[in-house]
């Protein structure tokens, strides 16, 4: 998904493309591309104006946050001004290359496909049909659970371009008494989604923000072209450039200080290579939520050169399931177990202590009173304790484990992990990703 202020970045897109709907090909490309040197989104607005007020007027556009929300916000961040430029022109450009049927949106006048962002006909229709889908594979994966642990590792469709057919058809599917009992296959809803975009009737579309090139991705298209990236996924061991944070603290039972300034990173990254492409892994625990402990982690996938990340795991069991799906690695995966839990707990209790008793408390209040400063210095303290008493420990077992040259377990965990985090299982649905 994309960073900042997310429904209003995806709203903009849908309004940006929409437009372009309406201009054609041609015309966007010739009308849009001075924009994006002048980054004059107001003349933009003013411009355009009379088509996107059609659009919302006529439910051609629909959107989360308003028509006048978007704007405001796209007026304040010139460069999502110019990320929806360049996405709106690319993918109206290289739409025909998706499939056929959707060259028709390349004419100018309106094609008759909606633009649809956190709408009720498309997006929360297909919400209900992935609840239906996943609690019926828990049926088939049992005690461990759902397969996904949320909808965006099915599909992670920021915008939909949809026909009144596709609307028909999924909420005939949605209706249908089998996905009300919650025995709805990914396999039939899949079915359903792909048969969609060969029709033009449905195109998922995931955004990433951009700054110059956009490259237009089929994903899930080929199931041969997606073993075919996979083998050529590559684990290529944890980046030692990054340091195990150093200090210490004293905590008792009523107080807490640090005796020892603390210096250091809490992050892990495992390189990994994919195809043509180098990125990482990047493993971080989450230490706090709402001023309290948290024992959260954030595993996420980014590629060398790419604005954005391109997925991420957010859970203990989700991620300890990973590597239990490849065969052989039990090992690893309870020494892991092991380690975080003991870490967590005493993270967790020296946490306590230092918001109670080591100004944890004041500073949190602080920042949220707007004090940046304090905002910060909360949130680093906490990332230290948690370093010191979870992720460095952690460092050692995974730097072990993913040792390069590393063999082909670890590349199965990688490739795993990779796999999931880009929402390219078997289970996933197709969908189109634009990015840089």
């Amino acid at each position: 998904m994309t960073i900042a202020a997310t429904d209003e970045a995806e709203g903009a897109q849908a309004m940006f493309c929409y437009i372009a709907d309406r201009l054609g090909a041609f015309q966007t490309k010739k009308q849009f591309t001075p924009y994006m040197s002048s980054k004059d989104s107001k003349a933009f607005f003013k411009e355009y104006g009379d088509i996107i007020k059609e659009g919302y007027d006529k439910n051609q556009v629909n959107t989360t946050k308003s028509r006048a929300q978007i704007i405001n916000y796209v007026n304040k961040k010139p460069s999502w001004f110019v990320s929806s430029l360049l996405i709106a022109r690319e993918v109206i450009d290289e739409v025909e290359k998706i499939d056929n049927d959707f060259a028709k949106i390349q004419r100018p006048g309106w094609q008759n496909l909606f633009y649809q962002h956190g709408d009720e006909d498309i997006m929360k229709v297909l919400a209900a049909l992935f609840k239906s889908a996943n609690a019926q594979s828990a049926k088939v994966v049992g005690a461990s659970g759902t397969y996904f642990g949320d909808i965006n590792k099915w599909t992670p469709a920021d915008i939909y371009f949809a026909s009144n057919k596709s609307k028909r058809v999924l909420q005939k599917l949605l209706e249908d008494p089998q996905t009300k009992k919650d025995n709805l296959t990914f396999a039939v809803l899949n079915r359903t989604v792909k048969n969609l975009i060969l029709s033009g009737d449905l195109l998922p579309l995931s955004l990433k923000k951009v700054t110059n090139h956009v490259i237009i991705e089929k994903v899930n298209f080929s199931r041969k072209a997606e073993n075919a990236l996979l083998a050529q996924t590559f684990c290529l061991g944890v980046n030692t450039s990054w340091k195990r944070m150093t200090g210490s603290y004293k905590a008792t039972a009523t107080s807490f200080e640090w005796t020892e300034p603390y210096s250091g990173g809490r992050d892990i990254y495992i390189n990994i290579k994919s195809g043509k492409k180098t990125g990482v892994l990047h493993f971080r625990a989450t230490p706090a939520s709402n001023g309290k402990p948290s024992g959260g982690i954030k595993m996420t996938l980014k590629y060398d050169g790419a604005s954005a990340m391109g997925g991420q795991v957010a859970s203990i069991p989700l991620f300890i399931q990973l590597i239990d799906s490849v065969k052989g690695t039990g090992g690893f995966s309870k020494n892991f177990q092991r380690t975080w839990n003991a870490g967590m707990k005493k993270f967790k209790a020296d946490a306590e202590k230092y918001i109670k008793f080591g100004g944890g408390a004041e500073l949190y209040a602080s920042g949220k009173k707007g004090n940046n400063k304090d905002k910060k210095q909360f949130n680093d303290d906490m990332g230290a304790i948690s370093a010191l008493t979870i992720m460095n420990e952690i460092r050692k077992k995974m730097t072990t484990y993913f040792k390069a040259p590393t063999g082909e377990e670890q590349n199965n965990v990688c490739r795993a992990i990779f796999q999931y985090t880009g929402s390219r299982t078997a289970k996933s649905a197709r969908f189109v990703i634009a990015k840089d």
